[in-house]
């Protein structure tokens, strides 16, 4: 088996429904967690056995950070949840991970996600910064499909 180089992540879209589409400098959250419960029983012989078992599966939300853009759909989605639309909010989606040359290398699906927090750029007029926005994104699973 041929040795493969780590992935190098240039940039970040999101595509959500094929509504809301953007390019991130960066995303972070990938990842869950199984709680381990701890079973303790006896055995026919009378010896204490322990036994660890996964038990509820939780998923890290997802967040994403860009330059903000005159584009208003991170806004508009987020404002969805403000309204008190959750369920028109809730959608399905994807990060896809490019690399150096454009290709897509990564693609991570979500279930259910719905912007859970916004963060507008901190901004001041001495500070040649890029403006960043920032979007968190609570989903019910996420899968590699790449």
């Amino acid at each position: 088996m041929a040795e493969r180089d780590p992935l190098i992540g240039a940039h970040f879209a999101l595509d959500v429904d094929g509504v809301v589409s953007a390019f991130f400098k960066e995303a972070s959250g990938f990842s869950n967690t199984s709680e381990v419960v701890t079973h303790q029983a006896v055995d026919a012989a009378g010896k204490s056995v322990v036994q660890k078992i996964p038990g509820d599966l939780t998923w890290d939300d997802l967040t994403l950070s860009r330059g903000i853009t005159d584009d208003k759909a991170l806004w508009d989605w987020r404002q969805k949840v403000i309204d008190g639309d959750v369920a028109g909010a809730r959608a399905n989606g994807s990060v896809i991970m490019y690399n150096q040359a454009n290709e897509e290398v990564a693609r991570f699906n979500f279930t259910n996600g719905w912007p859970s927090s916004w963060k507008g750029p901190d901004v001041s007029s001495e500070d040649q910064s890029v403006a960043v926005e920032e979007i968190t994104i609570a989903h019910e699973g996420l899968t590699r499909v790449l």
